[in-house]
């Protein structure tokens, strides 16, 4: 049963839907997935139609999102080709270069490091800094370079390998985009 059918259920065994139990995730699913109407999602709240559309543009879904998320997601055949399209454009041997100095300023340079490196104690001098960055962009660059030329055995063996040596004490990897997708966003809107 859809959202919407199970909520107009309730609704019409007398229960009284309450607007503040609208998650983020419901209305999204009501008004994304379930192509719900601002009209008929008030409907089932007994609130005015202007009450539901606050509240979507209070969490961001919107029609633009919509098609930001399906886009950036590759949901659709069409997101795909276009995915793919970026994909193979940027895994070239050409852009090892950019593509580790790039990831080493995402993953490295832009983080506590430069913190270390930029303290008035000066923990790490100059010359620190440059020794570092070249190692992590040539690690990044040979990363990079068995995923663009499919070299997989290596690649699941440095993983492998280097896993069971070391870092087993870690915390887990917790995924952080670094407001990565909310720039997107922004200069997509832009435009």
């Amino acid at each position: 049963m859809k959202l919407y059918e199970e909520l107009k259920a309730r609704k019409e065994a007398g229960e009284k839907l309450n607007l503040e139990e609208l998650t983020p995730e419901l209305l999204k699913k009501l008004f994304f997935e379930e192509e719900l109407s601002d009209y008929l999602i008030s409907q089932l709240y007994d609130v005015k139609e202007s009450s539901i559309a606050y509240r979507r543009r209070k969490y961001g879904i919107t029609i633009r999102n919509s098609i930001l998320d399906e886009l950036l997601l590759a949901k659709t055949d069409e997101a795909k080709k276009i995915n793919e399209k970026y994909k193979n454009n940027l895994m070239v041997n050409d852009n090892l270069t950019m593509i580790s100095k790039a990831i080493t300023h995402f993953a490295f340079r832009n983080g506590p490091i430069e913190d270390m490196h930029a303290s008035p104690k000066n923990q790490l001098s100059q010359d620190d800094m440059k020794t570092l960055n070249k190692f992590m962009v040539n690690k990044i660059a040979y990363v990079f370079k068995l995923i663009i030329e499919n070299r997989w055995i290596e690649l699941d063996f440095l993983i492998r390998h280097t896993d069971m040596m070391y870092g087993q004490d870690w915390d887990n990897a917790e995924p952080d985009d670094g407001d990565n997708r909310e720039l997107i966003q922004m200069m997509i809107k832009r435009q």
